[in-house]
């Protein structure tokens, strides 16, 4: 099949979306697919940016930036998104005419009104399209202002409408696949999970890698590191794990607590800082802000322990942690709480540390029991990887998805 899947991800090295994204293009083409990237509005990273073409390979994934690289003023950006996503409307369509695409796959978080040239294109034009969910946005915790505001209506007719135009959807959980029973049978949805893959890394520059290597071994070499990444929004607990951090530093205090990447929103970035300045630990956790490549590497395989502690929000029960895949391929122990499909993959004990939402001292007493005995967390840490690569292979699950995408587009 000639496939294309349309993303506004920041490619290569943009997190864990981006990781997600290439794993899919990589699992299609080798298991025999056409499947190509489209950009609408998305970021040249690191190993591309230096590019001026907007097309071009790069890890097995072909790939099309439609947008400029030139930013507009802010104010402005979201009618610029708009006409790249009637650029790429139309892309769809000339490919579709000529012959050389059977199916789009719309990923990333959808948006009726925005994305509405490519929705509308391709039920015109009888374009077969599927929409790859990995969250319920509408019940997302971080909208603010008056714009906030909109874009929660705009995802609350999203998720009302798109069924009507898609052949079917694949979901990143149980919930978000309960609610979207609602709307169609269950033949027409597949739970398409996080994926993983020994290869993630194989593209990183090696002689790059060695530099920051050298450097934050010599910052943190007698240091044990915790660290969380991600977004910095309300599902991911940020405010429990400063909690019970406090606790934990008290009994080691050669502990260092690193968090890499940041909020869109200052407000709760702030929050954040005067949770950590309550505490007086301002020299014992690092906020690193958005990391490399080569730097976010370092960090997940020199951890300690690292967290992937969500709120027991509906939110957070309605998608499931990306970044959860990359931390199990690194082997080390992980403290994750009971949200979404957490134990449907993983036991306590055994392959993961599974923790109750909200609660810092039940992470910090499962920090401090990792601590006292490692070799045992180590083990853990390399059954997590085990299971990952049964449970969320990158070939198995394309080929899952590619098999789904067959049958429905009789």
């Amino acid at each position: 099949m000639r496939l294309l899947i349309s993303d506004s991800v920041d490619f290569p090295f943009g997190g864990a979306h981006s990781v997600h994204v290439t794993l899919t293009i990589q699992g299609l083409r080798e298991n025999g697919e056409d499947a190509v990237l489209v950009v609408p509005y998305g970021k040249k990273r690191e190993a591309l940016s230096a590019n001026k073409k907007q097309y071009g390979h790069f890890d097995g994934v072909p790939y099309y930036f439609v947008k400029d690289s030139k930013d507009i003023k802010k104010g402005f950006r979201f009618l610029e998104n708009f006409w790249a996503t009637v650029k790429t409307a139309a892309l769809i369509r000339r490919r579709y005419k000529h012959k050389k695409l059977d199916a789009v796959i719309m990923g990333g978080i959808v948006d009726i009104i925005r994305d509405a040239p490519i929705i509308f294109t391709c039920a015109l034009f009888r374009i077969p399209v599927y929409f790859w969910l990995v969250e319920k946005a509408s019940l997302n915790e971080d909208y603010e202002g008056i714009a906030g505001y909109f874009n929660y209506k705009s995802q609350q007719l999203t998720e009302w409408l798109l069924p009507k135009f898609g052949r079917g959807v694949m979901v990143i959980s149980t919930a978000l696949k309960t609610h979207y029973l609602k709307y169609l049978p269950e033949s027409k949805i597949l739970i398409s999970p996080i994926l993983v893959s020994e290869k993630s890394h194989s593209s990183i520059d090696k002689a790059a890698y060695e530099i920051v290597s050298r450097k934050l071994q010599a910052k943190y070499h007698d240091k044990k590191l915790l660290v969380y990444s991600g977004s910095f929004g309300e599902k991911d607990g940020l405010f429990v794990l400063i909690d019970a951090f406090a606790e934990v530093v008290k009994q080691y205090p050669d502990t260092i607590f690193i968090m890499t990447g940041k909020s869109a929103s200052e407000t709760l970035m702030q929050r954040v800082r005067d949770a950590i300045k309550k505490y007086g630990l301002e020299e014992k956790i690092h906020m690193v802000g958005f990391v490399n490549a080569d730097e976010l590497l370092w960090y997940n395989t020199n951890a300690q322990i690292l967290f992937v502690c969500r709120s027991n929000s509906p939110f957070a029960n309605h998608g499931f942690p990306w970044k959860l895949g990359e931390y199990c391929m690194t082997g080390k122990p992980i403290i994750a709480t009971d949200v979404s499909d957490i134990k449907h993959y993983f036991t306590d004990g055994e392959s993961l540390f599974i923790v109750e939402p909200e609660n810092p001292s039940a992470i910090a007493k499962k920090i401090e029991y990792i601590f006292g005995n490692y070799a045992h967390a180590m083990e853990a840490g390399q059954r997590s990887k085990a299971v990952a690569l049964q449970q969320f292979g990158f070939l198995q699950k394309a080929q899952e998805m590619a098999d789904f995408i067959r049958k429905n587009q009789k």
